[in-house]
């Protein structure tokens, strides 16, 4: 099958929109802020909440289409999270209260797991896709610009350590599942699987904005930076003076 008439081929087109959206949400909102390991924990704990549920979602209902979409041992990020969290936020973060955007995405998808739980594939595909690929830019953003003054290049995040992995292989194994799944589709259950991919983009921006401690971040980022312009503007008026 030609490339162009692929399953995959077709969620990318129909997903771009929001998927770019959400793209430049995290590289002008999210990435910076990333200098911060607060936040960084703080971003980490929403996520893990939707990895987490839908790991123990796929156990819970044991479907062959599920189940083949973890077609590499790898892709299970759960105890990663876990480890990392508590590198980050403490022995205790489990008790640390949800945001309501999180909470509204845990509840939608427990609705989809009663209702339509196939359609809990398209989160599967879509975050663990951009933990393959977002994942990884965002473990290089954060080295970029991260304080150097903290444990940041001391501790070596586990949630996008795939360190003997071939991704590319992975990534390829990852899409070849989902298409193989999507030829048992009828044409309106690709149609709504389609909907709801453009769904987890929104949600994931939802919770990208809740994390909180980024603005601050940001805010401090921007003090800084006024304060070297006009430093530099004084230097050169001075010398200009003389």
């Amino acid at each position: 099958m030609a490339e162009q008439d692929l399953f995959t081929t077709r969620m990318r087109a129909a997903t771009r929109k929001i998927h770019n959206l959400s793209d430049t949400l995290v590289n002008a909102k999210f990435a910076i802020s990333l200098r911060d390991e607060e936040v960084w924990g703080k971003g980490l704990f929403v996520f893990y909440h939707v990895f987490a549920y839908l790991e123990d979602a796929r156990a819970r209902l044991d479907l062959p289409e599920f189940n083949s979409l973890f077609c590499n041992k790898v892709l299970f990020r759960q105890s990663a999270f876990e480890e990392d969290l508590r590198h980050y936020l403490g022995e205790d973060f489990q008790s640390l209260p949800k945001s309501p955007a999180l909470e509204n995405y845990l509840q939608h998808l427990r609705d989809l797991e009663r209702d339509s739980p196939a359609l809990l594939m398209a989160y599967v595909y879509h975050l663990y896709l951009g933990l393959l690929s977002g994942g990884q830019i965002l473990s290089k953003k954060r080295k970029m610009f991260g304080d150097k003054n903290n444990s940041t290049n001391e501790y070596k995040d586990k949630v996008t350590d795939f360190t003997g992995s071939d991704i590319a292989q992975i990534k390829n194994d990852f899409k070849a599942a989902m298409n193989k799944i999507a030829e048992s589709m009828s044409a309106e259950e690709q149609d709504a699987f389609i909907e709801e991919s453009n769904r987890v983009f929104l949600m994931n921006n939802l919770i990208v904005n809740s994390v909180e401690g980024q603005n601050k971040v940001l805010y401090n980022l921007m003090m800084k930076t006024t304060a070297v312009i006009l430093a530099g503007v004084a230097v050169y008026f001075a010398y200009k003076m003389k």
